[in-house]
């Protein structure tokens, strides 16, 4: 009895032993699994900081554009194939961004100056504020004012933010022109400020803002490109959105360059630059919309409005009483540029009736002796009976329209007709 259950207690002990032994080392199993998955997240976690780390950060395109000091200019310098975009007869006075519109075509984007002046350029038609904030008048309008630097280097900024590109303008305002030659040498296409024809014309007219802003204008105001100089035929190459791809004086060019008080802008970059858009500017953008976004804004005041209307009528409904509504507000006045056709301007352009005439058959006037009266006619009847006509003493063989006439007529006096 005593050895059986020696016997059974060592079985016993023993299966305790193997089963306490499995269990052990499933548990065992189940922590190195643990620990395993713990170091491989570990791991995976190690290797995205380092993808994190090593990545490189996207920093914003720069190009400086300054003049070394002491760099002497080449004498001649020209970028070719540069292809002027016409203004006309879309833009009329739309010289500032067609002149932008075709510095951006040859730097190899694909933007039309409509759709560049429509959907991105800022527009003021009340001539509330000056050329530095919008462009003052409507381009699509042959009494349309202008726009300066400022609002071309927005308008670029804000076409080059729409396609995501790292591009960006540079306002070039206050250099001589040596250092817009630079730029040339450095292949790079200015856009510039001058006067149509390069003729000199003062600034005519002066206005002042509600906050106290002053503008003077050139009523020949003109943009243009300039693409190319020669110093030695002392030549600028340009195109000229009115004319083409000209030649003009250097000399005179630089005076209406002055005159217009060295005003340029420059694009930075072309569209094979990399990188995204993410300019590094600090400039005050204008609160003023372009012609698209006007429009858009319109539309959406005019649709909350026509809720808020329907709104109020189905309120009123249920109230049982009736809604006065207000009557339509009148647009602003849009402003015309009345100094393009100033005493100074008239010695170059006539005046718009001119034109007409010219294009029409030419207006002649009439033959002095159709207009005046005859003798007779004015001679009053008693005085025209006591003068008998002239009767020759002979009558040639000649046709009768051949009939001499008498050389010395009686002086007559003039006597008013009642």
């Amino acid at each position: 009895m005593t050895g059986r259950f020696l016997k059974f207690t060592a079985v016993s002990a023993a299966l305790l032993c193997l089963t306490a032994c499995g269990k052990s080392s499933e548990v065992t199993k189940t922590k190195a699994s643990s620990q395993e998955s713990t170091d491989l997240v570990s791991m995976e976690a190690e290797d995205v900081t380092k993808e994190i780390e090593t990545e490189p950060t996207t920093e914003p395109f720069s190009l400086d554009v300054t003049m070394p000091k002491g760099h002497k200019i080449a004498r001649k310098s020209v970028i070719k194939k540069f292809e002027t975009v016409m203004q006309e007869p879309e833009l009329p006075t739309g010289c500032e961004v067609t002149a932008l519109c075709q510095t951006l075509n040859f730097l190899g984007f694909d933007i039309d100056k409509e759709e560049l002046a429509d959907e991105f350029m800022p527009l003021d038609t009340e001539g509330s504020t000056t050329m530095n904030h919008a462009y003052i008048g409507d381009p699509k309008f042959c009494d349309g004012f202008g726009c300066l630097p400022p609002v071309i280097v927005q308008t670029a900024d804000d076409y080059f933010k729409s396609i995501n590109s790292p591009c960006y303008a540079v306002d070039m305002s206050d250099k001589k022109l040596e250092e817009l030659f630079y730029q040339i040498e450095e292949g790079r296409p200015l856009i510039v400020w001058a006067t149509i024809d390069l003729w000199e014309c003062p600034n005519e007219l002066r206005w002042t803002t509600e906050d106290g802003e002053e503008m003077w204008f050139n009523g020949m105001q003109h943009c243009m490109t300039i693409y190319g100089y020669d110093l030695d035929k002392n030549i600028v190459y340009v195109a000229d959105p009115l004319r083409g791809n000209m030649e003009y004086d250097l000399e005179q060019f630089e005076r209406m360059y002055e005159l217009l008080e060295e005003k340029a802008v420059v694009i930075c970059g072309d569209s094979d630059t990399e990188g995204v858009y993410n300019p590094d500017k600090n400039y005050e953008r204008s609160e003023f919309l372009s012609r698209n976004e006007q429009e858009r804004k319109k539309e959406e005041e005019a649709r909350k409005q026509a809720e808020k209307e329907r709104k109020e009528r189905e309120k009123a409904e249920k109230e049982g009483r009736e809604i006065v509504t207000e009557p339509p507000t009148e647009p602003p006045t849009r402003i015309t540029a009345e100094p393009r056709r100033s005493e100074y301007i008239s010695q170059y352009i006539p005046p718009v009736t001119e034109y007409v005439a010219e294009l029409s058959e030419p207006v002649t006037e009439p033959p002095t002796e159709a207009v005046q009266p005859s003798e007779t006619e004015a001679q009053p009847e008693s005085q025209a009976e006591t003068q008998p006509p002239y009767v020759p003493d002979t009558t040639p063989d000649v046709p009768p329209e051949t009939v001499p006439q008498p050389v010395d007529t009686p002086e007559t006096e003039e006597v008013p007709v009642d």
